[in-house]
C-alpha cells in the first residue's frame, strides 16, 4: 500500500505548518514538482521533451520549471538528476 509516502508527506506538512507558516503550499508544491521532474528526466535519460510527455506537460513548461527549481545545474542535492541529452547523444 502507498501509505508510507502519504505518512511522510503528512509529517513534513505538519512540520512546515509550524516552521514556515504562510509558505507551506509553495514549499511543498516545489518539492513535489521538482521530484516529479527529476524522476521523469532520469526515466528518459535526460531528454526533456520525453520527460515532459511522461508528465503530461509542455516542453516550455518543463524547461521553465527545470530552470526555476535549479535542476539545470546538476544540483548535488539531486542525485537522481541526469544531465539533459539531445536525441543524437542518446543514440550513440
Amino acid at each position: 500500500m502507498h501509505t508510507s509516502w502519504i505518512n511522510a508527506l503528512t509529517r513534513k506538512t505538519n512540520c512546515l505548518l509550524t516552521q514556515q507558516p504562510g509558505d507551506v503550499f509553495r514549499a511543498m508544491s516545489q518539492d513535489v514538482e521538482s521530484t516529479l521532474i527529476r524522476c521523469a528526466l532520469a526515466a528518459t535519460g535526460g531528454c526533456r521533451i520525453d520527460a515532459a510527455r511522461l508528465l503530461g506537460i509542455g516542453r516550455s513548461t518543463i524547461a521553465r520549471k527545470i530552470h526555476a527549481f535549479g535542476l539545470d545545474n546538476g544540483d548535488a542535492a539531486s542525485p537522481q538528476m541526469v544531465k539533459p541529452q539531445s536525441r543524437a547523444q542518446q543514440a550513440k
